[in-house]
């Protein structure tokens, strides 16, 4: 009964909270549960996104929900590790659309909301990014293609969200004139910042929530070690630019909220 009533919240409600347009949301809302009945992994993903907004619309009946949201989350990450080992034609749609319901989960219901647990979410979002690569194009010619289409029209980005590029961008200048190795990784990660949010701009109806996800995948695995140490004041300064990002996709998302204030931290 529990799982009738996530899958009826789902098509009901909860689709409607996830990204893009009015079209993309309609293919979240009926192809994908469709899909889900072909996958097990895809259906774990759909159920535990449900009850994660039952949670969170829901706060007297949260840790029940939790409790749903945790158990289909970890039957989801299990059985989508499986079928990565076997991607193809046959299951390479139903792999993308639950590894995103996947990542989306795990933002909107860490154990934790701190900064190592924002990089084990990166490493998660690295993982299947590496493996649906290689399945891209398969993905841009099939059913779900319009969830990863660029926008040709997005609307303009918000003042405070401009001023914040130009924030990362002058953060991007500076630095000695012989950069170690660690520095040349930091001015290089800053960079793809930038790239990621000017990008998002041009592409995305929901830049902060584009570019917050093109950043963990887009930095080097040497920039990734120097984020879990965080001894360098300036990675330190990068790293907060990033989670004012993340804040930014909070305001817009509810499976971010719990993730304000994460830049306080830094």
């Amino acid at each position: 009964m529990h799982d009738l009533e996530l899958m009826h919240h789902f098509t009901a409600h909860a689709y409607l909270t996830l990204p893009g347009t009015e079209f993309t949301k309609q293919v979240w809302g009926y192809a994908v549960p469709q899909e889900g009945f072909k996958f097990p992994f895809l259906m774990h993903s759909i159920l535990a996104f449900s009850a994660n907004h039952l949670a969170y619309i829901s706060p007297s009946k949260a840790s029940h929900f939790r409790l749903l949201s945790s158990t289909h989350q970890t039957a989801a990450v299990t059985s989508l590790n499986k079928a990565l080992a076997d991607i193809g034609p046959a299951n390479c749609h139903a792999i993308f659309v639950g590894a995103s319901l996947t990542v989306m989960n795990a933002f909107a219901d860490a154990r934790v909301y701190d900064l190592d647990v924002l990089i084990e979410t990166f490493q998660l979002i690295r993982g299947m990014d590496y493996v649906l690569g290689k399945a891209t194009p398969m993905i841009e010619k099939g059913p779900f293609a319009p969830i990863i289409r660029p926008s040709t029209d997005p609307p303009k980005p918000s003042p405070l969200l401009s001023t914040f590029l130009v924030e990362i961008q002058a953060s991007c200048y500076g630095g000695s004139e012989d950069p170690t190795p660690s520095e040349r990784a930091r001015i290089k990660a800053t960079e793809v910042l930038r790239q990621s949010l000017q990008y998002s701009f041009e592409t995305s109806p929901h830049p902060a929530l584009r570019a917050s996800m093109i950043w963990p995948i887009s930095i080097e695995t040497e920039f990734m070690d120097m984020l879990k140490a965080r001894t360098d004041p300036d990675v330190r300064a990068l790293f907060k630019l990033y989670c004012k990002l993340l804040e930014f996709t909070a305001t817009d998302f509810w499976f971010f909220v719990g993730w304000r204030g994460i830049s306080d931290l830094l």
